[in-house]
């Protein structure tokens, strides 16, 4: 009893029931377990894991495979393309970084693809003094490691992901909108995945099609950089369309906000951010739904 609520007690209560032989533990007990790691320092953690026969180490590595199996997992699909007609441009930095880091930060595995593979464009305009966010500097300070050497879009089976998220910025306008994005959006949708842009992102919609041959953004909820935006932006000339009147004329019911301002619209497991400030919500809206 002088043991209870201490460290050692509740490694005790970890190993007997991590063992082979133990009987099934009770909820009180698990939170003991539980509250007992939070407070064991990294050398006890060492020293009750060396303590483990090999059955009981399988039996931990399971129920930790389980964990992270269960957490979900992650395609972030990005444009190629680093001009639009002669306007420089690429993905929009914090469109991949915002989301990356909170499905990183909640235990999912995060991986980025991109149209053509390699190297992802980054809009240098996104990594201003103006527009870097502290998601951008904590890729920097990565090296930019996840955005390089990436696999095509075509290599990727959208099925075996828990979310497929549609990054944007202009260099979506001329590699999204294709059969190829189109055909993985469809894909992904099928299945039941929960399928995410932001931005420029849903340029990845306007050539999917339903399960009825119908648009795939016909009759849903969505939100998208607004035609608004894109004036301010001074770039209505230079776009192939604008991306808020194409889906409206797919059918799309579009809503959008103010301009600037973060807006994440969830219809069934479709979710849409307005524009890059909205980045993080329509993240945190994906994982309302795993």
């Amino acid at each position: 009893q002088a043991l209870q609520g201490t460290p050692c007690h509740h490694c005790h209560l970890l190993a007997a029931s991590l063992s082979p032989s133990s009987s099934p533990m009770g909820c009180g007990a698990s939170v003991g377990v539980a509250a007992g790691v939070k407070a064991m320092t990294e050398a006890e953690m060492k020293d009750l894991v060396a303590s483990f026969d090999a059955a009981t180490l399988e039996k931990l590595q399971k129920a930790l495979d389980g964990t992270a199996k269960k957490a979900g997992k992650v395609l972030i699909v990005t444009t190629s393309a680093d001009k639009m007609g002669e306007h420089a441009t690429g993905a929009w930095s914090e469109e991949i970084t915002g989301p990356y880091y909170i499905f990183l930060d909640k235990g999912l595995e995060v991986k980025v693809c991109s149209v053509a593979g390699g190297d992802i464009p980054i809009d240098a305009g996104s990594l201003s003094d103006t527009f870097k966010t502290e998601n951008d500097k904590r890729m920097l300070e990565a090296d930019n490691g996840p955005l390089k050497g990436t696999s095509k879009l075509a290599d990727e089976d959208v099925t075996q992901f828990d979310i497929v998220f549609f990054s944007g910025g202009h260099g979506t306008c001329v590699d999204f909108p294709t059969e190829e994005v189109g055909a993985a959006v469809s894909k992904a949708a099928a299945a039941g995945k929960v399928v995410a842009s932001v931005c420029h992102g849903p340029m990845a919609f306007v050539s999917a099609k339903g399960a009825d041959g119908e648009p795939f953004v016909k009759g849903k909820k969505i939100t998208c950089f607004s035609d608004v935006e894109e004036g301010q932006v001074g770039l209505t000339e230079k776009v192939p369309f604008l991306l808020e009147a194409k889906l409206k004329e797919l059918g799309a019911e579009v809503s959008v906000g103010d301009p600037w301002g973060s807006k994440a619209v969830i219809d069934g497991k479709l979710v849409t951010g307005q524009n890059p400030q909205s980045s993080v919500e329509a993240a945190k809206a994906c994982l309302t739904l795993l």
